[in-house]
């Protein structure tokens, strides 16, 4: 099963029947945990937290929340639109496909070598070893040009309820990081645009297996870990909407996660698509 993050309605029923309580019970514990967090001018988070997880763990049921709604912002090509596997960027940048034949035909390829991609412009390799020139610590990073910081994987968001106001949201609106970066360490702006012509910026909805995704902030959680973490960060967001006023709300908290770096979001794990327009991210 899994908690529908959609929205804060969704979140709070979900909540509730979850764990069995009603609203008002919800609202005690919420009471609790900012009156005893409140310092003088800040929220301490350790005691809030400290608040949640015994709450958590009182009242977990036998059920487990085994599955996790997964939320991935992409600008992808029309012409691959309908195409709703979320390949890592190693598998992504060194088969052919359309994001392949697009960058190929602004004269830029990536030939794999010993699990890293090397960069190819014009037909002549290009050397990324210079850590100090600007873009080249990025492209090394991703490409996989450093033995023990690689990233590859494909990631998204675990809340959708306030992601449009997500800065990162915002970002990707022309491109995504990688096309951009490339671009800029390449002077090629013409990329960009051209890539920004030829496609559409969409929020592919998933939902995988929690065994499946890692947390950003913590890669290394067992399942159970992973389960309460969910659970708390769920609280947390619906904590936030009892404290604030939406119009100053936020989404600089929303969990990141991400399958491992070798790993593929597979067509069967997919739900809905949604394309993002421009009104949107003006919210």
């Amino acid at each position: 099963m899994f908690i529908d993050t959609h929205s804060r309605e969704a979140m709070l029923q979900g909540i509730c029947n979850f764990f069995s309580i009603t609203t008002k019970e919800l609202s005690v514990l919420f009471d609790k945990a900012g009156k005893e967090s409140r310092k003088e001018y800040y929220l301490d988070g350790d005691i809030f937290n400290n608040i949640i997880n015994e709450f958590i763990d009182a009242k977990m049921p036998n059920t487990s929340v085994d599955q996790v709604l997964f939320f991935h912002l992409s600008r992808r090509l029309n012409s691959n639109k309908r195409n709703y596997t979320g390949k890592n960027l190693y598998d992504l940048l060194s088969t052919n496909n359309e994001t392949t034949e697009f960058l190929k035909n602004h004269n830029v390829e990536f030939l794999p070598v010993e699990g890293r991609l090397e960069l190819v412009y014009k037909g002549k390799a290009v050397s990324l070893s210079d850590s100090y020139k600007e873009n080249v610590p990025y492209l090394r990073w991703r490409l996989g040009h450093n033995e023990y910081r690689i990233d590859y994987c494909f990631n998204g968001f675990m809340l959708k309820d306030l992601l449009y106001k997500n800065h990162y949201a915002r970002d990707l609106s022309n491109a995504s990081e990688f096309i951009s970066v490339l671009a800029s360490f390449l002077k090629r702006r013409d990329i960009v645009a051209d890539y920004f012509e030829n496609s559409t910026y969409y929020c592919f909805e998933y939902c995988c297996p929690l065994k499946k995704i890692l947390f950003d902030s913590d890669e290394n959680l067992s399942f159970e870990g992973k389960q309460r973490y969910l659970l708390n960060q769920i609280l947390h967001r619906l904590y936030d909407y009892s404290v604030t006023e939406l119009r100053y709300m936020f989404d600089h908290d929303n969990p990141i996660i991400r399958l491992k770096d070798n790993d593929t979001m597979d067509g069967e794990h997919f739900i809905s698509i949604e394309e993002i327009t421009e009104e949107m991210l003006e919210q």
